[in-house]
């Protein structure tokens, strides 16, 4: 993999993306950061290289490597490993393409990424082999089934709260990625829209119905041989899950065992139970 930080790199002076024109490639870097993004993986391509220029004019932290899926797979880990949002840039067409099988590991395990995809310039959108670079008749649906829903953005001005909406899906349970495209010509125009100062994404709130919640305690109270079997929720959910917060007669008997699942490791520590603990 390699690894560019624009902090390292040489700069004019002042504020590069004050002095000159901003495009709408300067809206995706000023929104990502806004929401607290720090670091983004990808490849650059022909028609991405408005997001890519401007991020030599922002902060964030870019990884590339030789191909799109370990691109995919590598924003998938780094969001499993630091909590925060995985953030992917790809290319049009065969770079979309690539970075399905990374996806779709990110979608079957609730894994928040957002994902931002070029496409072909906007006068050639819908149009069925017009003969345009990497031309697809409907890229956004070939990512359907590894994503939690795609977006096009055919105006630089919806750019912001598209990106917003984007991470507030991808972080609302049940977690998982969300599938961006925004066309060469919208990436590269220069605009008009003020730079984005702030941004504001809150998962939304998807609590359990009571009623079951009160059916398991009472499960859990009366088990004999309780067992504790925890996922990868346990660890997006943060101190919220720990242990502590199941019952205690269930947690705090010497009979009850725990199974964490391999995306579930780290927030189950060895004082949630004095049962067995098993890795699965």
């Amino acid at each position: 993999m390699i690894d560019f930080d624009p902090g390292t790199a040489a700069a004019p002076a002042g504020d590069g993306r004050r002095t000159s024109q901003r495009n709408g490639g300067d809206l995706v870097v000023e929104t990502l950061e806004a929401l607290g993004a720090k670091t983004v993986f990808g490849i650059p391509g022909q028609h991405a290289l408005g997001l890519f220029d401007a991020m030599g004019r922002g902060n964030l932290h870019f990884v590339s490597s030789r191909v799109e899926n370990n691109s995919a797979f590598a924003a998938d880990g780094y969001s499993r490993a630091t909590g925060e949002v995985g953030v992917l840039f790809l290319s049009t067409g065969p770079g979309a393409l690539t970075s399905l099988a990374g996806l779709q590991e990110a979608y079957a395990t609730g894994v928040p990424m957002v994902v931002v995809a070029s496409q072909i310039p906007l006068e050639g959108l819908g149009a069925r082999r017009k003969g345009m670079l990497h031309q697809l008749d409907d890229q956004k649906a070939s990512a359907a089934n590894v994503t939690k829903s795609q977006r096009l953005i055919q105006h630089a001005s919806g750019i912001p709260s598209a990106i917003q909406d984007a991470w507030t899906e991808a972080i609302s349970s049940p977690q998982g990625p969300v599938w961006l495209e925004i066309p060469q010509n919208v990436l590269l125009d220069p605009i008009m829209v003020p730079p984005v100062e702030d941004a504001l994404a809150e998962a939304a709130d998807n609590p359990p119905r009571v009623e079951l919640v009160r059916e398991a305690v009472k499960w859990l109270s009366t088990a004999e041989r309780p067992a504790i079997i925890a996922g990868g929720g346990t660890r997006r959910a943060g101190p919220k899950s720990r242990c502590s917060r199941l019952p205690k007669s269930c947690v705090h008997r010497s009979s009850a065992h725990l199974a964490a699942m391999a995306h579930s490791r780290g927030p189950m520590s060895s004082r949630c139970s004095p049962g067995s603990r098993t890795g699965i």
